[in-house]
This record gives C-alpha cells, structure tokens and sequence, in this order.
C-alpha cells in the first residue's frame, strides 16, 4: 500500500482544519483525567518551559524536553497507580472512560494475553510501549503487547496519548499510546504483598530493589502472582439454561448430556435421552419415552469463564556514564505466564457416529437408514480424566541504549533491542474424531457407549492439540536531536533519525487425531517482515509571553513525518501538525491533525496461522422458508461458519484530528477544568466480521452482511459424510487447507449456508466525541481533598462493513462503543492516612442482537446504565513515630464494586450478560501490605 498522497494536507479539508487551529478559541482545556487523574503531569511541561531540554521520557514527540504540541495526554503518578484499587496495568487503563475493557481480560485470546484497547478500536490500534520502547509481542494468535509484561513494582508512572502518533512511532499508534515508564535513579528497596478475593483468589508479591551512584544506576524488580480460576457456573446469566432470564434452554442445542445415563442420542434434529441398561442396546420403545426428557445435565459446571493464572516477571535496568557526556545503558524482562482452565464445551461430550452396519446401532427407531450419534458423556463418565487447557508463554527481551552529546546541544541516541516469545498458545485435549468414527463398530477397541461408568477403551477417545509459536522481534533506531537555530519566541528544535525491524514468525500446531493416537504435525507455516523507516519532528516556538503580543502568551508549532516500507506490506507516508496557543495565562488551546496507519501483524497476514471452519447453529430470525429453521426448540439454523485469517489483508489507515483545552483559573488555580473534540477516521479495519453467529437473526442483519453469506440448502439426496452428496458450494470450505474443523454433532445434511467470516479488511470507522476532565485540590484544616473527574461523549459511531459500502450507525448498539463511559473520583489525605472513593458508570445502549426463543425474535430492549462504586483506606507509618519494623510500612485495604452491583441482563448469544461492557466478577476485596527500606 502507498499514502504518498498523505504527504500534504487535502484541499478545502486542510483548510477548515487549518482554520480551526489557528483561529479557535472558545474550547477549554486538554484531556486530564485517569482512573485517578494525575494532578501536573511531570513529562508535560507548560509550554514557556518547552524549550528546557530535560533527560526524563516524554510520550508522544521524539525531541528532548518537548511535551507533545497539541495533543491530548493523561497522566497517572506513581502515587495514583498505588491508589487505584486495582494493580493490574491493562485494568488500570481500561477503566479510563477514553478506554473499553472489551478484549483485555484473562479469557480473551488462546494466549490468554491482556491488551489495551482506546476508543474501543481494537487492542492492536493501540501502541504499548516500555520506556518509549517497543516490545517483541505476545499472546499467541493475538499478538498484542501486554502491559503486565513487567511487575507493577518497576513503574514510575503512565503516560496517555489518545491521538494518532504515527508519526513519531510507526505502525499501530492509531488510537493512542500507552507508555509505561519505569523507575529511573531508584534508590532503596520495597516489597509487597497483596491478597485479592472475589469470584476468584489471587495472591502477589512485588518487590524492586535500587542503587544509583555517580554517573550511574541499577535496578531490580521481581513479581510473583497466581489466580485461580472462575467456572462459568458461578453465575445463572453464564449457564446454558437462560430461560429464567426469557432465553433459550441450551442445554438442547446439539450435544445434550443427561447427568444419569450414558449420554444422549441425536437423529437429525430429534434429541432423545439414553437409559441406563448397564451396556445393552437400548430398545427404540426406551429411547423414544425419553424424547424431550427435562432432566438435563448444564455443562457449564465442566467449563472455567476466567482462566487460572501463574506469572513470573522481572525486569533490570543498568545505566552508566562511561565519559562525560557518553552514557550506555541495558534493560531485562523476563515474562513466564501458565494457564490453566477445564477446557469445557466440546470435551466432556464425545459425538459417535453409528452407521446401520454398527452393533450399537438401534434399531426401529424413526428414519430407520438414517445415522445415528451417540452423545458420550465423557467427562461424567471419567471423572478423573483431565480435561484442562494450559497454555505458557515465556517472553524475553533485551535492549540496550546510548546517548552521546553532541556539539552544539545535539545529542545522539542509538537503541538496540532483541525479544523473542515462546508460546504454547493452545495446549489442550482434544476429541480424537479418528477414533470415534471407528470405535463403536469394533468392539476390539473395549469400548461400549452404552455403558456407564470408566472404560478402559474410553481413553482413546480423547486426544490433545498443541499449538506452538515463536515470535522474533530485533530493532535497532538511531535518532539525533537539538536546537537548528533560535527565534525571538526561543530556539526551533530538531529531531532526526531512523529505524530498522525485522519480525519472525513460526507456528507449528500437532494431533492426536489418528487411530494410533501419536502426534503428528498438522500445520507448519513461518513467516518474516523487514521494516525500513526514516522520521523527523520539528518544534517551533511562534510567540513567547515576552512578546507582548496580545492574547499571546505562546504559540507553539510542531510538525511530524515519518516513512515506512514494509518488506511485505508496501510503503506509508504520514504526517502529524500541533498547535498549542496560550492566550492568556489562564486558558490553553490545543489542536492537532495527522494520519496513523496499522500493517497486519503476521499473524493476520498469514492464513495459515489461524484457519477454522465450524458446523454451528445460529439464531435464525428470517421467516424465510428458502433459509430454514433446522433446531425448532431454539429457532436456530445449521451453517457452516469459518472463521481465522484471510490471504490479501491490507493494511488499516486513519485520519485523526482533536481540538481542546485547558483552564486553570487565577482566583482558583488548583481547579483545572478540560474538554477535547477528537474525530477519527479509520479504514480499511482490519478485524473479525462482528456479531458473526447473529447474521441470520434478522432481514437487517442478513441485508448488512450479504456479501458473507452463501445460500445453500442441501439436497434431498445428501447424505452426511458423503461430500460428493452436498451442495457444491460447501466444498471449497470443507477442503480448505488451512481450515480446522471442531467436533461436532450436528448433521451436515442439515446446513443452509456459509458464513464467509473471519478476519477481514471490514470497510471503514467513522467516530467523533469529547473528552471532559475535572481536577479539584481543596486543603483544610483537619486534611486534604482531591477531586477528580473524567467523563467521556462519544458523538458519532458510524461503520461500513464493506469497503465503499454503505456506513450504518452502529453507536449505543450491542458489540460497539457506548456513548457514556466516566469516572469519579474524590481523594483524601492527612499525614500517613489516605482514603479514595470512586464511581464508575457505563451508559445504556440499545440490544439490538436479540435472539430466537421459541420460534420468535426477542424484541430489542435498552440495557440499562450501570454503575459501580470502588473505595480504599490505606496507612502509611512514614512519621518515625512508631519505630521499628513499622517504619516505611503501608497497609491498605480496597474495595472494587463496593455495593456488589450485577451487570444487566443482556441475552444474546449463549449467555445472558455483556462483557464487553460489564463483568460479573461483583464485589472484589484487596489487602495489601507494602514495606519499603
């Protein structure tokens, strides 16, 4: 792809926009909240300090000493992460209202890595970076950088940039950057332990250790924390049986498990129950009184929600002055993250299939020539058979870093960094179809499916499926920066420079699914990109406040351009202008516009990584006789459903533009009152066909994804199993190589159709909103109060799901931004006491992914707002007044949904609850216990 066209800004566009930054001065103040608003941002100097050329790390510009010209920022102190009532960095953001939590918890990729996700556009859209830096990425088939790669203990504080910084740092930096800046000059040790209880337990200790001398420093930090895991029973909205919030009895779907019998016997559509007849073939009398028999077993007891967790993180950093003006430093982390959860759905239910030939074949039972499946209860069977998912993931990697100064104020800075990630992304039994297929026709295998009870046979009906990936990451940037000459406003400051990266990519996934039950290799694919860039930013002081321009305190100016070719992607120009404007000492205006552009990771641009074709029922809300309903009970319909990556993606791009403010007024300067206007658009996404399973759930949605649905009702003359009796049309999915098909129970001569999904160049994303932000410090007599708010609008949501295609709105609807998001926040502190109380809100939005019950579609409902409350005490004995051991200790206790507030009844899909807006975890409680020496 190319964007040189990118390299000026358009006609009348550039002009409005022009206009408006050089013109506009009734808009109050910049984003300046975060899940504890900081108070002045340290990296962010006022614009009169600008030129001070400072060695501290500031987001969003690659001059020294610069804050970022007319962008917005959020900053969060130390002393506000320690507050905060979580000590998850991917939580810490998420709860930002500019943010969404959907994507960024434990159960959200194979990998199970966290991400961050800005402006609800994606984790990958958002740039995570370590001290400016990037990291090699993890997660498996996600790569994303997570943020709890490095214990909690090691950063100093977290910078925001909700704009597109393309331009200063290449690819991915669409929606934002998160910079994660850690301890520099740390001198002392500190340790701490935290207990956190809630659906789930989790234990943490997070200790760092530091020395700095003359000309240079060192230091260590190590954590430790383990969780255990959540089964989905633990909440009635997450169970299969939704019918006491008006949904559907899912147990019905497909593989029906009955709690005192074998299993479950399946002919086409028809669901019978199986007696016990201790290993006889039951008669067809037996089986057809059990049709419709209510005693049904709710496999979500057999299945985790939320993974188990253990994680091992280090991190070190040295630095040293080896001559006076020439410093080299080195920077560690490691990362060893295990998972384990029971696998569920799927494995403790094994689909045999009895043809009339089988000796367990029933006979005079309806459709008499028909196929039978036998639906063994595996996991209620063999009890102590285990059937968990582990996955590990170990990350390491290194940079090392130098500066040299430079005559005349320039200084050199060189950055070599190597990381590699090892991942077991999918570790995992799996159904030995093979062997199944086969088991019940040959009674040498020892194996009965009638029989209840362990069997020795029944253990080769499970098999395992390994999915490894190594990802390789080596970058080297030299960049120069200083003063290019001086104005009467102040000194016009330079950045230059360039980068080199090349990424690896190798994935290697093995099964059992064979009669010898050996693993073999069933996929193999690497793949490799270079990527070559050249970048500048330039910073122009206009006005100064010893001027004497009117309503010109300062005007400063900078302006952005980097150039990247992608070794498999083609070449991208973009650019980024700042404006920021002081025209009196009490307000600041702010203004910028750029372009941002995201390649696909190699994951996505590779199809032979992640490939799925599955056999599912899906919602079908049609009343179209040409698209029938195949599973009466539920009103849903057999299709054929792929999913994973697809051959050709392009690269995503977006045109980003905000305009904001602060005020800080004089008879009040501890108020600060902020407001931002930002307008993105974004095309070309690259992401998984949304709502994907509700295609059919209505004319609407059916008529919105046309072009991924292929009609194809089977012949009568099908027979299952037999690809030479299908509709043709099936066949280029059913002989994908690069597909991987799930077991399942579900008859192919029942299918009507394809669903075309997966990850796709999906159209384009129109979004606008504001941003407010409140700070508050009012001191008394008897402590200090602190006020903080952060609310977010957004205005327009709008999305096409085909390039050119028709925009929809699709703002305030079930799997897409909500309008409303804020946080609340009063902090209270006298000497070693401290107290925070914080509400959290989610606006409504409409349901609009209603399904079938019965035959008949759900009305669309409003799901209610919801709020939830966080509070926090905490000690901190650092007056020497009690002595001893006692010196340097905190103790504080936390509080998340302080009212145990459940999340609203949102029904769709196959549970009756949100998560990407909501969760269910309730009332979390934490104590923690931090020394320092």
């Amino acid at each position: 792809m190319r964007k040189e066209e990118r390299n000026s800004l358009p006609g009348s566009e550039g002009r409005n926009i022009r206009r408006i930054l050089m013109g506009t001065a009734a808009a109050v103040g910049i984003l300046s909240a975060g899940p504890v608003l900081a108070q002045e941002q340290e990296a962010a100097p006022e614009p009169e300090q600008a030129v001070q050329v400072e060695d501290i790390v500031v987001t969003g510009t690659a001059i020294r000493g610069v804050a970022p010209v007319g962008s917005a920022t959020v900053g969060m102190s130390r002393e506000d992460l320690v507050q905060a009532p979580a000590r998850d960095a991917s939580a810490l953001v998420a709860s930002l209202p500019q943010a969404s939590s959907q994507g960024t918890t434990l159960a959200s990729s194979g990998g199970r890595a966290a991400g961050v996700n800005l402006r609800g556009l994606g984790n990958n859209a958002t740039l995570v970076l370590f001290d400016s830096r990037r990291v090699v990425p993890q997660g498996g088939n996600a790569q994303v950088s997570d943020p709890n790669l490095i214990p909690f203990s090691a950063i100093e504080r977290v910078e925001v940039v909700t704009d597109g910084a393309s331009a200063i740092y290449g690819s991915d930096a669409v929606a934002g950057v998160v910079n994660y800046i850690t301890r520099r000059n740390y001198d002392g040790a500190e340790v701490t332990t935290r207990y956190t209880n809630s659906l789930y337990n989790q234990y943490v200790i997070d200790g760092v250790i530091g020395k700095t001398w003359a000309g240079g420093s060192a230091m260590f930090a190590g954590s430790w924390d383990k969780n255990d895991s959540v089964p989905r029973s633990e909440r009635d909205y997450m169970m299969q049986d939704l019918r006491p919030f008006g949904g559907n009895d899912n147990r019905l779907i497909g593989t029906t498990v009955y709690p005192d019998a074998p299993g479950a016997l399946i002919i086409g559509n028809t669901v019978y129950g199986l007696p016990n007849t201790n290993g006889a073939v039951p008669t067809a009398a037996d089986v057809i009184a059990l049709s419709g028999d209510p005693e049904l077993f709710d496999s979500s007891y057999l299945y985790d929600f939320y993974t188990a967790r253990e994680r091992h993180a280090a991190m070190f950093k040295l630095r040293q002055e080896l001559a006076p003006g020439f410093e080299v430093g080195y920077t560690g982390i490691y990362n060893l993250r295990t998972n384990e959860s029971r696998s569920g759905d799927g494995f403790e239910r094994v689909a045999i299939r009895l043809t009339p030939g089988s000796p367990y074949y029933i006979p005079g039972m309806p459709n008499p020539t028909a196929n039978q499946t036998v639906v063994y209860n595996y996991s209620l069977n063999n009890p102590d058979t285990s059937r968990d998912q582990k996955n590990r993931e170990e990350t390491i990697n290194h940079s090392i870093d130098m500066t040299l100064e430079l005559p005349k104020d320039y200084r050199f800075s060189g950055l070599l960094t190597y990381g590699k990630t090892d991942s077991c992304n999918v570790c995992q039994p799996q159904v030995n179809t093979t062997v199944a297929n086969v088991i019940a026709s040959n009674a040498s295998w020892g194996f009965n499916p009638f029989l209840q009870g362990p069997q020795a046979g029944a253990q080769a009906l499970v098999g395992g499926f390994i999915q490894q990936y190594d990802t390789v990451l080596l970058d080297a940037v030299g960049k120069v920066d200083g003063v290019l000459f001086d104005l009467p406003a102040g000194a016009v400051r330079l950045a230059a420079g360039a980068e080199y990266s090349r990424y690896k990519l190798y994935l290697k996934a093995q099964n059992t699914l064979n009669l010898a039950g050996d693993y073999q290799v069933s996929r193999f694919t690497k793949s490799d990109r270079d990527v070559k860039s050249a970048f500048g930013e330039v910073f122009v002081p206009i006005v100064s406040n010893d001027m004497g321009v009117p309503f010109m305190q300062s005007l400063d100016l900078s302006a952005a351009v980097r150039y990247d070719s992608y070794s498999d992607a083609g070449d991208t120009t973009n650019p980024k202008i700042g404006l920021t404007w002081r025209p009196t000492d009490e307000l600041l205006i702010r203004g910028s516009w750029g372009t941002s552009f995201r390649a696909p990771t190699l994951i996505e641009a590779n199809p032979a990584t992640v490939g799925q074709t599955n056999r599912v029922y899906v919602s079908n809300g049609l009343n179209d006789p040409t698209i029938p309903i195949t599973n009466v009970s539920s009103g849903q319909s057999a299709v054929l459903s792929r999913t994973g990556n697809t051959e050709g993606l392009r690269p995503e791009s977006a045109t980003i533009w905000s305009l904001g403010g602060d005020y800080r007024p004089n008879y009040l300067p501890s108020l600060k009152l902020s407001v931002t206007y930002y307008n993105v658009r974004y095309e070309d996404r690259i992401e998984n066909l949304p709502n994907q399973t509700l295609i059919l759930s209505s004319p609407e949605n059916l008529e919105l994804y046309k072009d991924f649905f292929i009609k194809a009702p089977q012949p009568t003359t099908c027979v299952n199993g037999d690809y030479s009796t299908y509709n043709p049309a099936y066949l280029p999915w059913l002989t994908d190589k690069n597909a991987v098909f799930s077991p399942s129970t579900i008859n192919d001569c029942s299918m009507v159709g394809v669903i075309a999904g997966g990850r796709l160049n999906l159209g384009e994303v129109k979004q606008s909103g504001l941003d407010f932000g409140a700070n508050y410090l009012h001191e008394t007599a008897f402590g200090d109060f602190t006020f903080n708010a952060s609310f977010s609008k957004v205005l327009n949501l709008e999305k096409s799901v085909v390039a050119g295609g028709p925009l929809f709105d699709a703002l305030d609807t079930y799997g897409f931004q909500v309008s409303e998001r804020g946080r609340f926040n009063v902090n209270y502190r006298r000497g070693g006491l401290s107290a925070n109380l914080s509400a959290n809100y989610v606006g409504s939005y409409l349901n609009n992914a209603t399904i079938t019950v019965n035959g008949v579609k759900l009305p669309e409902t409003e799901v209610p707002t919801w709020t939830t409350w966080d509070a926090g005490v905490a000690y901190s004995f650092e007056d020497g007044r009690f002595g001893g051991v006692l010196d340097g200790v905190r103790l504080a206790v936390n509080v998340q949904n302080l009212s145990d507030e459940q999340p609203p009844i949102v029904l769709s899909g196959t549970t009756a609850v949100d998560l990407g807006n909501h969760n269910p975890f309730g009332r979390v409680w934490s104590l923690e216990l931090t020394k320092a020496f």
